[in-house]
């Protein structure tokens, strides 16, 4: 019989694998989407206004300068649904800011953040207890006369693996029949994508009264995955394999070094210009992916042992160039209402390390399209002490798939200030939509999702 197998993936495959990593670039290309309660309670519209350290690490010229510096500590509560629910709480920023005065009219601020960012829904799960269709009849049907070495070459993991792991069978001319024959009497099928990132940034500006410029320096890193678990049980007595489950795990992980600068201007005494700008760079990224059959033998003295395909890569992704610009127009000393616009750019080739990857970054590259964020929000000062907050983010898919990049978001929120120190809170809103081809019929599948998050923010001004 197969014996269980670890297997490096050929230089010469076609890599289907990869086509997940078009999603992972786009996770990697983003600004973290969260941040300090205010700036979550007006979708991220206030960071073209400024005074919050998340605002600061978006455009560096909009560093909070008052007094000294000060201090923010943001912790949040989320709870992501899928089919299942899945809840969470942790620290969202750390930010600490200290300023100097140069002269009468110029002042430098110095700041230190951590941020830490996530999106990780529960399983979507669909079940099915008497399915008309197999996904090994689909992979018989893709095997289309070739043989296991041609699948594998041709990049067909899902039937080579079927061939590998007991669920079909070559004969003669390369015509496949099946192990696990007929239907099954039931099927479950489970999918999830995750994404997650660490930064640590250091932000610098120098401001007068007018005018002010900032540049920004980060260190990122971060994990996508999907997951796609695949069972099928009561299959023809008669044949070899009774059920199976099978395990696709894709991921990525990398590392990268940005620079922001920034710049912004008190165009009028009410209305407040910026623009950000981050010049395309490169990630490191680590890359595996992992294709698992366990089958389960109709006769219990058969040993029909687990076969699994496995490759890792390492990558330098390129990274595009990214455009912000921001407007806020305030009312007296009562409100704001302000608008941020993000463009991030197309790459000609993903993959810019190994050389030998650059043709299939190229194709990679094909399946990435520029898109672009829009925010509008603002806050209204209640008394000298309260103000309420909201605001509507909405941002275009950056692949040609239905893969949850795009995004729409409700942000709400309120605060309260002291002279030297605030406390505010904010309730967010995120609405994604996606959709994967099901395995066993080829049908599409739609992932919908949502994402809800409750963030409290203390700070102190020195």
């Amino acid at each position: 019989m197969k014996q269980t197998t670890l297997l490096i993936l050929a230089i010469g495959t076609h890599f289907a694998a990869l086509a997940q990593q078009s999603t992972s670039a786009v996770w990697m290309q983003r600004n973290q989407l969260f941040g300090t309660a205010r700036y979550n309670g007006s979708a991220g519209a206030l960071a073209a206004l400024g005074g919050d350290g998340t605002s600061g690490l978006e455009n560096p010229a909009l560093m909070n300068s008052t007094k000294f510096g000060g201090m923010e500590f943001t912790g949040h509560f989320r709870s992501d649904q899928s089919s299942l629910t899945n809840q969470g709480s942790g620290l969202g920023q750390a930010y600490l800011a200290t300023s100097w005065r140069l002269n009468s009219s110029t002042r430098m601020s110095l700041g230190f953040a951590l941020q830490q960012d996530a999106w990780f829904p529960n399983y979507w799960i669909q079940s099915d207890p008497d399915p008309q269709t197999s996904a090994v009849a689909r992979w018989i049907t893709e095997s289309n006369g070739l043989s296991p070495a041609q699948l594998l070459a041709q990049g067909k993991f899902d039937a080579y693996v079927a061939y590998m792991g007991y669920l079909t069978e070559v004969g003669s001319g390369n015509a496949y029949t099946a192990f696990a024959d007929g239907l099954p009497s039931y099927r479950q099928t489970r999918f999830v994508r995750e994404y997650r990132s660490t930064s640590w940034s250091i932000p610098l500006a120098i401001k007068t009264t007018k005018f002010s410029l900032g540049v920004r320096i980060e260190r990122r890193d971060g994990r996508a995955q999907e997951r796609l678990s695949l069972s099928e049980s009561g299959f023809n007595p008669a044949g070899v394999t009774a059920a199976y489950t099978k395990t696709v795990v894709d991921s990525s992980r990398w590392g990268q070094w940005t620079l922001r600068l920034g710049a912004a201007v008190q165009a009028t005494p009410s209305l407040r210009l910026s623009a950000a700008l981050q010049p395309a760079g490169t990630a490191q990224v680590q890359w595996d992916y992992r294709n698992r059959v366990t089958p389960v033998a109709t006769n219990p003295e058969s040993n029909l042992t687990p076969f699994e395909l496995y490759d890792e890569q390492e990558f330098w992704y390129q990274m595009p160039i990214q455009l912000q610009f921001g407007a806020a127009q305030t009312f007296g000393t009562r409100g704001v209402v302000s608008a941020v616009w993000v463009h991030t750019g197309a790459v000609d080739a993903l993959i810019s390390k190994p050389l030998e990857y650059y043709d299939l970054g190229r194709e990679m590259a094909r399946e990435l399209r520029a898109h672009q964020q829009f925010r509008v929000g603002g806050e209204y000062r209640l008394t000298e002490a309260w103000t309420a907050r909201g605001g509507l983010q909405w941002a275009q898919s950056g692949t040609e798939f239905s893969d949850h990049s795009a995004y729409r978001m409700l942000g709400l929120g309120g605060g309260y200030q002291e002279r030297d120190w605030g406390f505010d809170l904010a309730y967010q809103f995120v609405a994604r939509s996606g959709s994967i081809n099901e395995p066993a019929s080829g049908e599409n599948w739609a992932l919908n999702t949502s994402h809800q998050r409750l963030s409290a923010t203390y700070r102190v001004r020195f």
